[in-house]
């Protein structure tokens, strides 16, 4: 909604990196258990990875997940999460494994991006230029953050009038 208005930039696709530690950690799992396989856990914490999904679906474009794959993840834990970023709406779903194999690890990354942007996208930013900056607030508060509306508190709605 900023870099790309100001600039033109009109991108083809996403690339939603996550990895299985990180799910876990949103599914409340003590970080130093993340280490432990827990695909109940992994499946919990997706939660936080389909919002992020609907969120860059939001923008017209295909989704890629690419899961940043560690020596601990176990094939169990990936395979919750492909299956549940396809069921999300990703148009793939990926494992990258390039910090232990350097660029051949990507390789499958690339490929399914080179997918995704071959087909057919419809790129939009999410209010128009013209909105009121409190309209701004309102739409990416309510749209990505999914509030259900905006407070402004010691008077600072006053402020948005001077930008």
């Amino acid at each position: 909604n900023i870099k790309c208005r100001a600039s033109g930039l009109r991108p083809n696709g996403v690339v939603l990196v996550a990895t299985v530690r990180a799910l876990k950690w949103h599914a409340g799992l003590d970080p130093r258990q993340a280490r432990k396989e827990d695909p109940q856990a992994t499946a919990l914490g997706c939660a936080n990875l389909g919002k992020h999904i609907e969120n860059a679906r939001k923008f017209g474009v295909p989704v890629v997940v690419a899961i940043n794959r560690f020596k601990f993840d176990t094939e169990a834990e990936l395979d919750v999460v492909k299956k549940y970023a396809l069921a999300a709406g990703a148009f793939d779903c990926v494992v990258s494994n390039h910090w232990a194999e350097g660029g051949a690890g990507a390789v499958a990354l690339g490929q399914a991006l080179l997918k995704a942007v071959a087909t057919p996208s419809n790129f939009k930013l999410l209010y128009a230029n013209d909105m009121s900056l409190s309209g701004k607030i309102e739409t990416i508060c309510k749209d990505i953050y999914g509030a259900r509306h905006v407070e402004y508190l010691n008077g600072s709605d006053s402020l948005l009038t001077k930008y």
